[in-house]
């Protein structure tokens, strides 16, 4: 924790988002025994105020986020805090002054664990360790008084009792009030009355300014708040520190997590064809026990405004997995029909507004989903409380030109360079299935790979060129063919 506070208080610069985002992860994970996902990127927000913000999401449903009046975050200028326990409840904590982490953290912390009571509070003093939990001031300037109003203490006794911020507190009234205390050896002498004592209470606030305890007021929020896209976050964004593809991996990872366990109601994955997107998605799905048909629906290909809505309907309340499906967001239709699916309240109204012979009013027919899907028959609306996951080889922009889908779902671009894509060849090149029949052994694996970097493909480096080439060799070898390593190498950029 110690080398966390001296990250923050000496290191963190406004570029340096990435990092205060994992540092503040370990804290809330350590502090609370729970794991935490930071949304990737920031958010700009409108809604009782506004600003911009770092938002993690708890395993358990609930998140949190720190905002910043402008895109120039860093440590130091926080504004205000949002706590979400659930869809209903939210919690947002306004400061005084801006200020820092360091003092925001611990009792971040304390309201997840002990939950909110809205009202005036004040952060920690400056200078104290993390670990330390936020005790009410006013019972901890009293306990204080009573020790340095009886004979012969130490500056050590208010340590034991109330750490760092009672240290600080007790060292703003020896500079406020000098002529009531008085150094003997390392022991303090008391030489004031009672009412000396209701002086420095009465005093209280400004002792705690000066020992750097910010004020602040937490209250619930009502009303839903609005999520923009930003020129500000794209500049700001654009000079942050750039994360590696495995740590793009990872996060996708941790979104799908978070989308199977209703964190969001939708995660749009945009990125060049071949990276590994699906093949993370399907890994993470496979891994919590589901698998195409069971647990999740995978549409795979170009889906009509029409064939969304019936799939919605079909897989209501289930996670359907759009895959290679970009031609379905270029209808706008079909973008609407999405933009109502992913909204953020728990059950979606989904509407079709066309006739249609199929299309059939539910009010008035008197028949169950199955019946209807087994006569073809779809309603004019229904209620949706599926998941969506859309991955698309649109850039980020292209996928969400005007801002609609990021305020509604988890959004995510991967964006590997070349030499981080044969890194990640080389690492996951023994998981790539071949076709039946064929094998191929590590070392022949990983020499193709090497074929494939040092090559000069017009396509850029991806998996299924991986997969070709990996299957021209292995059939190479069934066939009893063997070709010298320049020809293979022309025959891979060529034909792979």
């Amino acid at each position: 924790m110690n080398s966390f506070k001296n990250f923050l208080l000496e290191e963190i610069a406004a570029g340096s988002v990435n990092k205060v985002s994992v540092l503040i992860q370990k804290y809330i994970n350590k502090k609370l025994k729970i794991k935490s996902f930071k949304l990737p990127g920031i958010e700009r927000w409108e809604g009782q105020g506004k600003g911009f913000g770092i938002r993690l999401f708890l395993v358990d449903g609930r998140s949190l986020r720190f905002n910043w009046s402008s895109a120039g975050i860093n440590a130091f200028n926080l504004s205000s805090l949002d706590i979400w326990f659930n869809e209903k409840e939210h919690y947002r904590a306004f400061f005084d002054k801006e200020v820092s982490l360091v003092k925001v953290l611990p009792l971040v912390a304390e309201w997840l664990q002990k939950g909110v009571i809205p009202g005036k509070f004040r952060t920690k003093a400056d200078g104290i360790d993390l670990n330390e939990s936020a005790d009410e001031n006013m019972k901890m300037l009293n306990a204080i008084l009573n020790i340095i109003s009886t004979p012969g203490f130490t500056k050590n006794k208010v340590w034991k009792v109330w750490k760092g911020t009672g240290v600080k507190v007790f060292e703003e009234i020896e500079e406020m009030y000098p002529d009531l205390l008085y150094k003997s050896g390392r022991k303090y002498i008391w030489d004031g009355t009672a009412k000396d004592i209701k002086k420095i209470l009465a005093s209280a606030n400004t002792i705690f300014d000066n020992a750097g305890m910010v004020r602040g007021n937490i209250k619930k929020v009502s009303g839903k708040e609005k999520i923009k896209p930003s020129d500000q976050i794209a500049e700001f964004e654009a000079n942050m520190e750039r994360l590696s593809f495995e740590d793009q991996l990872h996060d996708l990872e941790n979104l799908v997590k978070m989308t199977v366990s209703g964190a969001s109601n939708a995660l749009f994955v945009a990125g060049k064809g071949g990276i590994g997107k699906t093949y993370t998605v399907e890994k993470m799905l496979h891994s919590m026990g589901m698998s195409d048909g069971r647990g999740y629906f995978k549409n795979t290909g170009s889906a009509s405004a029409a064939g969304v809505y019936a799939l919605l309907f079909k897989y209501n309340d289930s996670i359907i997995f759009f895959d290679d499906s970009d031609d379905a967001l270029k209808d706008q239709q079909a973008r609407n029909i999405f933009k109502a699916a992913t909204d953020t309240k728990k059950v979606r109204k989904l509407v079709w507004n066309k006739m249609g012979k199929n299309i059939v009013d539910p009010d008035e027919e008197d028949m169950t989903p199955e019946e209807m899907l087994e006569k073809g028959l779809l309603p004019r609306h229904f209620e949706f409380t599926g998941r969506i996951i859309f991955i698309s080889n649109l850039s980020i922009n292209k996928l969400d030109p005007d801002g609609a889908i990021r305020t509604r779902a988890f959004l995510i671009e991967i964006d590997p360079t070349t030499v981080e894509i044969y890194d990640f060849m080389e690492k996951i090149v023994d998981k790539i299935d071949l076709e039946e029949g064929l094998n191929l052994s590590h070392d022949n694996r990983v020499k193709v790979v090497g074929l494939l970097r040092s090559g000069k493909s017009k396509q850029s480096a991806n998996l299924r060129k991986l997969s070709r080439g990996l299957n021209m060799m292995a059939g190479a070898e069934a066939a009893g063919v063997s070709i010298p390593d320049a020809q293979l190498k022309r025959m891979i950029e060529f034909y792979a």
